[in-house]
């Protein structure tokens, strides 16, 4: 549709939810994605059922929060939709509860799989998204620790007589003291420790055992234990939005700022629940002002529902004076705080990068965007090079020497910005002295005139190339990434890292490093072709009787070209002060000659 056809191009290729809302701005979808680019264009191309279809005669506002991974995405799919109950939702899906492991805190405890936390006795974990996963970690667990699975209510003193699972070596018997209860609650903690995020202790235990196994030649029981590490590895029970702890009530302030335009993102959570993200951005602000304690000041002052703490990474002034207002005009109290644990660090951090995408959808209208993105990742950049400059050196036997600059703006050409720079000198050419002498000339002639420098700097070349050019930009005390690639193998190298990257061909990265390689190659080429030329033509000038090197010179240097020269008639080129009635018709003698040659 073409009134969605910007945020379209816009929408990143992470994983997360997208949420479709109609013209009274009412939630009426709510999906999840692991590509949200891919997922979203999809419902606004070909064909689609009646039902589908239908809904998207309904949108008319496309809103999307990213996440770090599909399984994260579930979790929030799953609070939105019971949040906003969307109609479209309730036609064709089930908002069913996700799966909580728990640990029960019985004497002798037992792991089992709920759906819902149904009593506050024990632990809980999760919830999982998978329920295979949740039913596989609990398999993990009671097999590899020999955990209790009967249900029984076991009180001291523990002489029952084993069951079936003690004989068959999958329990180890703690209801008739063939375990001692101390070394049998090491064990949950150990389970514990595990459904919390930390494997290590686990796998110390199935690694010792699968050793055991192998020294034994029993190498299919080995094979098995080490599948179990392997499926240990890809089990990440650390899902953080949803908490077991249901009083949680936090803001995760997220901002990105570039120049005079800032992006906050806040994503919410209540009960423990992340419920909410709210997207804001700010243009023109002023360089002195204090930004951030504005808007803190001129949001929470307002907001109805208040937090117990505001996690934010950066520094925050007057957060006395912000905690004293809100006190007086709320009646409550509130706390600002950096985040210290794994939950709110990773929170915080999701709340950065939605406040960077936030402001990538609304300052850049780039076709690219997916290009840059991936270019600002591979080359470990701050932001988005929206400003490229990419030089190449070309050179004719020694002769000629020259190097042309291309210019990519939000990954697009911009020929107007596009350079030549004639290098002086003959003889053996050396690609690092003429890379300097470029660089040089190019960034101290923008330091002098106070204009702005590139995003990123690109070299055609190798990590020599890129050596030499960094020599330079460092005296010029200018930071600027920078990059450059090897023809042959394709291969880039960045500065600060000893091994190059290699990217696979369909790297939309490496599709925009191409493309403006090749256009700075091309330049060179031309500017090299036309040098070529003209030198061949002067020399033919200088065999003019009465035309030497001066003279030559000057004409070249008037008209650009032989070729413009060359259109000149006499009485045109008599006017000139260093040419003359008799040499005028020396030159249009020559010309009409090689013309007709």
């Amino acid at each position: 549709m073409k009134k969605f056809a910007n945020i379209l191009k816009q929408i990143p290729m992470n994983p997360g939810i997208y949420m479709y809302r109609n013209s009274d701005d009412i939630v009426i979808y709510v999906g999840k994605a692991k590509n949200l680019f891919n997922r979203v264009n999809s419902y606004f191309t070909g064909k689609k059922d009646p039902k589908t279809e239908a809904l998207v005669k309904k949108i008319a506002k496309i809103d999307f929060f990213v996440t770090e991974n599909e399984t994260e995405a579930l979790i929030l799919e799953n609070n939105m939709i019971k949040k906003y109950m969307p109609r479209y939702n309730i036609l064709l899906k089930d908002s069913k509860s996700y799966p909580f492991i728990k640990v029960t805190s019985e004497p002798i405890p037992r792991i089992y799989k709920c759906r819902e936390k149904v009593s506050k006795s024990g632990t809980f974990f999760g919830p999982y998204v998978n329920s295979e996963q949740a039913d596989n970690i609990i398999l993990i667990l009671n097999k590899v620790l020999k955990l209790r699975k009967c249900r029984h209510a076991l009180k001291e003193p523990f002489n029952r007589t084993p069951c079936l699972n003690y004989h068959m070596q999958l329990c180890c018997a703690p209801c008739a003291s063939l375990i001692s209860r101390k070394e049998y609650l090491r064990r949950i903690k150990t389970a514990k420790d595990f459904l919390s995020g930390n494997t290590e202790s686990l796998i110390k235990k199935l690694t010792k055992e699968m050793e055991k196994y192998s020294k034994a030649l029993k190498f299919e029981k080995a094979a098995e234990i080490r599948d179990q590490i392997k499926q240990v590895y890809e089990i990440k029970p650390d899902q953080f939005m949803q908490e077991n702890n249901s009083t949680e009530n936090n803001d995760y302030v997220g901002l990105y700022q570039d120049g005079e335009t800032a992006a906050v993102s806040i994503i919410s959570v209540r009960n423990g629940i992340v419920n909410d993200k709210k997207n804001f951005l700010f243009t023109q602000l002023l360089p002195d002002t204090e930004f951030i304690s504005d808007f803190f000041n001129l949001y929470y002052l307002n907001e109805i529902f208040l937090p117990n703490t505001i996690f934010f990474r950066d520094i925050f002034l007057d957060k006395e004076l912000f905690y004293s207002a809100i006190e007086k005009k709320r009646g409550c109290k509130i706390a600002i705080e950096k985040p210290t644990v794994q939950k709110d660090r990773r929170l915080t951090k999701l709340a950065i990068d939605n406040a960077e995408i936030f402001y990538e959808e609304k300052k850049l209208k780039s076709e690219k965007i997916h290009h840059l993105r991936e270019l600002k990742k591979i080359l470990h950049m701050n932001k988005i090079p929206r400003k490229i400059e990419c030089f190449d050196i070309a050179t004719l036997n020694g002769k000629f020497n020259t190097a042309a600059m291309s210019v990519f703006i939000d990954g697009v050409p911009d020929r107007t910005l596009y350079r030549q720079f004639n290098i002086e000198g003959e003889g053996h050419p050396d690609d690092y002295t003429m890379m300097k002498e470029v660089m040089a000339r190019r960034y101290q002639r923008l330091q002098i005139e106070k204009k702005d420098f590139p995003d990123l700097i690109l070299l055609d070349g190798g990590k020599g190339q890129l050596n030499a050019a960094a020599e330079i930009i460092d005296l010029l005390g200018i930071d600027i990434s920078m990059a450059s690639i090897a023809e042959k193998e394709e291969i880039i190298f960045i500065r600060d890292q000893k091994e190059p990257i290699i990217l696979p061909r369909s790297s939309y990265a490496l599709k925009i490093i191409q493309h403006i390689r090749d256009e700075a190659h091309r330049f060179s080429n031309t500017r090299l072709a036309i040098r070529y030329k003209n030198d061949s033509l002067k020399t033919q000038l200088e065999n003019i009787p009465g035309i030497g090197k001066a003279r030559a010179k000057f004409l070249l240097d008037t008209y650009g070209s032989v070729e413009k020269i060359k259109t000149l008639s006499q009485e045109e080129l008599a006017k000139l002060p260093q040419i003359g009635d008799r040499l005028a018709e020396n030159l249009y003698r020559f010309f009409h000659q090689y013309n007709q040659e």
